[in-house]
């Protein structure tokens, strides 16, 4: 469902661009509250969305204002850290989507008021945006699925004891 939204709303104000900025950013904050109050988490855990929209906000604004560094092989890379980074603070597949799409709207929407501060409203872009959270959430997934085929494959070695190798 999350998905199919983000599509339809892709560019919903071309004529508006911080009209898109603000709709985008509450519907990626909408989704994850939610997704992030369905579980109970420890008090600690309710600050880590902050604490990674603030780096992703300083990272975001450091790549815009000097865009010769995303060129770099490394950078696309950068990804997959982060998302490794974000799987030892959390442990579930929610709580990690939650934590992505808070982290992602709080740093977008910083990046974007430090940017009307200095009349540079046009530097963050939210097609970008939101192909950043799509491939974050597409590696979340398959790392989910790596860890659920790795579970399957211990569950199958383990047999009871006494029972015969066939």
């Amino acid at each position: 469902m999350f998905v199919g939204l983000l599509m339809c709303t892709y560019e919903i104000f071309p004529w508006d661009p911080s009209t898109q900025i603000y709709f985008h950013v509450s519907f990626l904050f909408i989704f994850g509250v939610y997704i992030w109050i369905r579980k109970k988490r420890a008090f600690f855990n309710h600050f880590w969305p902050f604490i990674f929209s603030v780096g992703y906000a300083s990272i975001w604004m450091f790549l815009v204002i000097h865009p010769i560094w995303v060129n770099f092989p490394g950078a696309s890379l950068s990804i997959i850290l982060f998302i490794w980074m974000l799987r030892v603070v959390m442990d579930d597949l929610g709580g990690l989507i939650a934590i992505w799409l808070l982290t992602n709207a709080g740093g977008t929407l910083i990046s974007y008021l430090i940017f009307t501060l200095y009349q540079k409203e046009g530097l963050i872009d939210t097609q970008v945006t939101n192909s950043f959270v799509m491939k974050g959430l597409i590696i979340l997934l398959l790392f989910h699925g790596v860890d659920q085929l790795k579970r399957s494959i211990r569950k199958k070695k383990t047999r009871p004891k006494g029972a015969a190798l066939v």
